[in-house]
């Protein structure tokens, strides 16, 4: 038992040092695009008409901050449900980095966002077209969310960039861990077998893992991706319900918990459509 801990621990750790490089190298591209987008939360509502397309651009960029803001405009009334699915569809908090790091192919990573961009988009548009328009924002508003960007864009360069390399190694260890240590006890296969691969159920397994509100959730997945044990329509499934910080704004608010089934809801159903037709397209 001790020789299992230590032999996951090693490979965990051994795995997460290798990316390290490219993962701070990654975080500061990103801590750069971040800081000449902060207003981008604040162009969701301006855009009404274009919307879902705005929405689903601002959640491809890998920052847990911008589901949390558009749930935050939401609540208050300044953006459509359309557009905050959308937000939430395009959504990959951890995605992109830990593709990187783990040696993801080019076309494997512009298959995921592509994809995740057209559902996102003709969801929200299919969305909007069923809620309507109940509302017009014409008014400028300035969202101060309680603790700022939420992902250390306000720490300055080095906490910043440092300090989310530094979470997300955190996280990449610990999962790694389970991960070694589940494949130990359980078998590779075995563990296939449980996440169903290769079967029609797996995205929509994936699709309703994701709902549960952490970033982590993001990289649980995305290693399982580079692992072999769930496919491409599985990850998309997973990764466009993984809304993390978005659900608990948006469940934390009384007048937000009002509304969140049905958001939640079309995220999940559409989330499980987008994941089963990459099903057919990428893995069978």
């Amino acid at each position: 038992m001790v020789h299992a801990l230590e032999h996951a621990l090693e490979h965990a750790v051994g795995d997460v040092l290798q990316a390290l490089p490219i993962l701070l190298i990654v975080y500061a591209l990103l801590y750069w695009v971040e800081n000449r987008l902060r207003s981008t939360p604040a162009l969701l509502e301006k855009t009404a008409e274009f919307g879902p397309v705005v929405g689903a651009l601002a959640g491809l960029i890998p920052q847990c901050g911008f589901s949390a803001a558009a749930s935050a405009l939401f609540v208050d009334g300044y953006l459509a449900p359309a557009t905050l699915v959308a937000v939430f569809l395009a959504t990959s908090d951890e995605a992109l980095p830990v593709l990187l790091s783990e040696g993801a192919s080019g076309s494997a990573i512009t298959a995921l966002f592509v994809s995740k961009f057209v559902l996102a988009v003709i969801g929200g548009y299919a969305l909007k077209l069923l809620w309507g328009k109940k509302h017009n924002p014409n008014y400028e508003i300035e969202l101060e969310m309680e603790g700022g960007c939420g992902c250390g864009c306000d720490d300055g360069p080095i906490r910043g960039i440092f300090g989310r390399t530094l979470s997300t190694v955190g996280i990449l260890i610990g999962i790694g861990f389970i991960l070694e240590l589940a494949i130990h006890f359980i078998g590779a296969e075995n563990l296939s077998v449980i996440m169903l691969k290769d079967s029609i159920f797996q995205p929509i397994i994936c699709a309703f893992i994701g709902l549960i509100p952490s970033c982590a959730i993001s990289v649980l997945l995305t290693q399982l991706y580079t692992s072999g044990v769930i496919g491409m329509g599985s990850l998309i499934a997973g990764l466009s319900t993984g809304a993390g910080f978005g659900y608990m704004i948006l469940l934390s608010n009384e007048n937000g918990r009002k509304r969140a089934r049905p958001i939640i809801l079309a995220t999940l159903i559409l989330a499980i459509i987008g994941g089963l037709i990459t099903y057919f397209l990428f893995d069978l």
